[in-house]
């Protein structure tokens, strides 16, 4: 039997308490909290209703959007300035939890622009949410759920991909019990159609898939299993064939993939850094010599340039494959302790000046548990941009920019942070998960942590499963809750979901 694949990101560290101060007790319910920002500016936070869907007035709480750039940055100078940090804990969306212990959600991902609907996967659970662009109040929740039946029980959701408008990919191990009351395990590439209605179990032999990259040009899907120590790749044509059409395997395990062109794909893993080249056969374009263990993996489109976060024995490295270098994969000790992840910005359409020094054309953004996030110029590696501080120094487990290229999220389970990184490198926005109480969102549980931008860039979700109590807490904010368009997408998505409401 297959054990479960490694996982890919740096194991949760329980944060320390600075300088020996007492844990911090649950927040006053009952009243506005006075915080003071680290520049010694103070503002009122408002209080937490009893429902999470309670939401300030805009006066109390303006939004990402509606605060005006010159607010957030006054003088020039550097060592004198006034920053305006918009809070977002009042604009925070609850996703309701489940009730069954054994449903915790493991996996998160937006859907693309026709379908913008947040996809929910994990033990025994496969949900699609519709999250509103505002709270309201608790007679008109803003979050509609959908429970999405799968042909099998008892199943924990590996790797889920989005193909198209209403249509997805998941791979799901279910548990079975044989004749003699013995347990066994079965691997399924599963997927679904018309928003979730309908299912087909594509293949039963993939095996225990950890990734799944849909190739929208070609129509392509690309799965990797691994069982620890060795790795499977497996190309289908389509979604409806129940056989690869192209099949190779690796030496060692495989913990990332990404399409990088319509025929190509690279997958990393232990010392392995290889690229593929899918024709009348799957064959090997580049494999690069490489002692690293590379386990996060991602490709610009624009530039065509690769980079990737990985460990050699303590150190954890940065490495950049570049096009016009594209035989030597050059690797950058990472300056900070615990690296997680990393993501590159759309390219702007426009140029910008920030402190009087263009923005480069191909940023590449980084994070680390130590508290921090990086910029890179990806064209000249390894160039630091800028090193940019979270709140609270808190942890950042995820990176990402938001699909428009404007902003950047760094986000863990105590606080996520936004800036503009083409304005000022102070944030813009940021969130503390001190302004809830335990039962709302609680930073110290286990489990997988993840963070997604809706397509559309105006809202931010959060996500980290609770094995414990087998729950989940998702949170989705508002970036312009002054949305033209208020129609509601169920119709266009194709979901049909107020039915199982």
């Amino acid at each position: 039997m297959q054990e479960p694949p490694p996982k890919k990101g740096v194991k949760r560290k329980k944060a320390k308490q600075p300088n020996g101060v007492e844990p911090r007790p649950e927040p006053d319910l009952n009243g506005d909290a006075m915080e003071i920002e680290q520049n010694g500016a103070t503002h009122v936070t408002n209080s937490v209703r009893a429902e999470s869907e309670a939401a300030a007035s805009d006066a109390e709480s303006p939004s990402v959007a509606e605060i005006p750039i010159s607010t957030l940055s006054i003088g020039a100078d550097a060592e004198i300035q006034t920053e305006v940090i918009a809070d977002l804990a009042p604009e925070t969306i609850f996703v309701p939890r489940s009730s069954a212990f054994e449903r915790v959600v493991e996996h998160t991902s937006w859907g693309p622009a026709e379908s913008p609907v947040l996809l929910a996967a994990g033990k025994s659970l496969l949900q699609v949410h519709l999250v509103g662009h505002e709270p309201t109040d608790h007679n008109s929740p803003p979050v509609r759920t959908g429970d999405v039946h799968l042909p099998i029980n008892n199943f924990d959701i590996t790797a889920l991909c989005w193909q198209s408008h209403g249509e997805f990919t998941v791979s799901a191990r279910e548990e079975c019990l044989n004749d003699v009351g013995e347990k066994t395990m079965a691997d399924r590439l599963i997927v679904l159609v018309d928003g979730g209605t309908k299912s087909h179990v594509m293949s039963s032999t993939a095996g225990l898939v950890n990734t799944l990259r849909w190739n929208a040009e070609k129509e392509l899907l690309l799965s990797i299993s691994t069982d620890g120590e060795k790795g499977s790749i497996k190309v289908w044509k389509g979604y409806e064939d129940s056989i690869p059409a192209w099949t190779d395997f690796t030496d060692t395990a495989i913990f990332d993939a990404s399409w990088i062109s319509e025929t190509a794909f690279v997958v990393c893993g232990i010392e392995l850094f290889k690229i593929y080249e899918v024709g009348e056969s799957l064959t090997t374009q580049r494999t690069l010599d490489t002692h690293v263990t590379w386990e996060t993996v991602k490709f610009d489109a624009s530039s065509g340039i690769i980079a990737a976060l990985g460990m050699e024995g303590m150190a954890s490295y940065l490495g950049i494959l570049h096009p016009n270098d594209s035989i030597n994969l050059r690797t950058h000790e990472y300056p900070d302790p615990y690296p997680t992840d990393l993501d590159f910005r759309t390219r702007s359409a426009t140029s910008a000046l920030t402190n009087g020094l263009s923005i480069p054309s191909v940023l590449l953004a980084t994070s680390a548990n130590s508290g921090s996030a990086r910029i890179w110029d990806a064209n000249e590696p390894f160039k630091a941009v800028k090193k940019l501080p979270t709140t609270d120094d808190a942890q950042a487990f995820k990176i990402a920019f938001s699909p428009d290229g404007a902003l950047l999220a760094a986000a863990g389970p105590d606080a996520v942070t936004v800036w503009d990184v083409e304005k000022r490198d102070v944030p813009i926005a940021s969130w503390r998960a001190k302004a809830w109480a335990s039962d709302k969102w609680n930073p110290s549980v286990d489990g997988e942590f993840s963070l997604g931008w809706d397509p559309d860039s105006s809202r931010l979700s959060i996500a980290l499963g609770n094995q414990v109590r087998g729950s989940i807490t998702h949170l989705a904010w508002t970036r312009n809750s002054q949305i033209a368009d208020r129609h509601h997408p169920c119709a266009e998505v194709g979901l049909n979901i107020y039915t199982a409401l």
